[in-house]
């Protein structure tokens, strides 16, 4: 039993923060759709929970009842290897019709506390743009913007790839070739060899520095999930070097552009551009009418060169981070 196992007295009543079972699923759920995009199923989120228990890392959900005994809150905090090892990850979410009662500062201090225990000195959080109330609500309680995180679309149908034919002569005069790793060969070397210039591309990004550089199985494995194509997988060299490369896969609402990413010594000649529109070539030519990305705040260069093609930007998600040993303050709740 943690210390979050008890009953607290607020304003609002009493009410219970506990551990979440299976047996919670249903209104969890109805608690999790007030703040979702599109709503998830009991059975989903079952689903969900046990491949997140399968990992390695630590991680516990909380559930929050109030003085009936109705869950109204939840919030689950995690360990992650994709970010650093001292920062965890949370999610909060109070039913919209709960709020201002304190129970999200109580689910809060659960998370901060057991999180401060496994020795992670920071929370990370995500906060949709469309609820402001909640960026307030979180920053009282100490959380910092980091960036905003959004996803970018393009109408592959009305594309005017003519007003891009630039691309070709300049790569050309700075005597770069783009490939895949079909014509690559796609052996076990060249893979390795994509699997590294990933993982040194990322350590780069403005979301990814300071992180722990990914390894080559991680690199796999999200090539793995994101169901990435050898025809689809898009390298520029130069010679024998790599300079940049660029991912077109799958997403049931089009092509997905992956990750486009062109080492540091090699920008200034329009590479990104070019990268972006050799995936678009091949997206339209598969058959694709629209693409999506995703884009962060912080990354200026890639924004430009989305605007350039015509990527329209889409509600996102503020990236916050706060300490795990803030003292719980301010009033009303929120959900993220």
């Amino acid at each position: 039993m943690t210390r979050w196992d008890m009953d607290v007295t607020s304003t609002a009543g009493t009410f219970t923060i506990r551990e979440a079972t299976d047996a919670d699923a249903d209104a969890i759920v109805a608690v999790l759709n007030t703040d979702a995009p599109q709503p998830t199923s009991a059975e989903a989120y079952l689903e969900r929970e046990r491949q997140a228990n399968r990992q390695p890392t630590w991680r516990t959900r909380w559930a929050l009842e109030d003085a009936d005994g109705q869950i109204v809150g939840t919030s689950v905090v995690n360990a992650s290897q994709w970010v650093r090892a001292d920062e965890h990850i949370l999610q909060l979410v109070v039913a919209p019709h709960a709020r201002s009662r304190g129970y999200g500062a109580a689910l809060l201090a659960a998370s901060r506390d057991a999180a401060r225990a496994q020795g992670a000195a920071r929370l990370r959080t995500n906060i949709r743009d469309a609820h402001p109330d909640v960026r307030a609500w979180a920053e009282r309680q100490g959380f910092t913007l980091l960036y905003h995180k959004f996803e970018s679309t393009l109408d592959l149908a009305a594309f005017d790839e003519r007003a891009h034919g630039d691309v070709d002569g300049a790569l050309a005069r700075a005597g770069i070739q783009l490939t895949d790793m079909v014509a690559l060969g796609g052996d076990d070397a060249n893979w390795t060899r994509l699997h590294d210039f990933f993982a040194d591309r990322l350590t780069e990004t403005p979301d990814m520095k300071g992180m722990p550089r990914w390894t080559r199985e991680q690199v796999r494995q999200a090539l793995l999930d994101e169901d990435a194509q050898p025809e689809w997988t898009v390298v520029a060299r130069r010679g024998e070097q790599w300079l940049g490369f660029s991912i077109l896969t799958r997403h049931p609402r089009g092509a997905y552009n992956f990750i486009t990413a062109v080492r540091p010594e090699a920008r200034g000649v329009g590479l990104g551009r070019a990268l972006k529109v050799e995936v678009i070539r091949r997206a339209r030519a598969a058959g694709f009418t629209s693409m999506l990305t995703h884009n962060l705040s912080v990354n200026a260069s890639m924004l430009a060169v989305n605007r350039r093609l015509g990527f329209e930007p889409r509600p996102g998600l503020w990236v916050m981070t706060g300490s795990t040993s803030w003292a719980v303050g301010g009033a009303g709740d929120g959900a993220h």
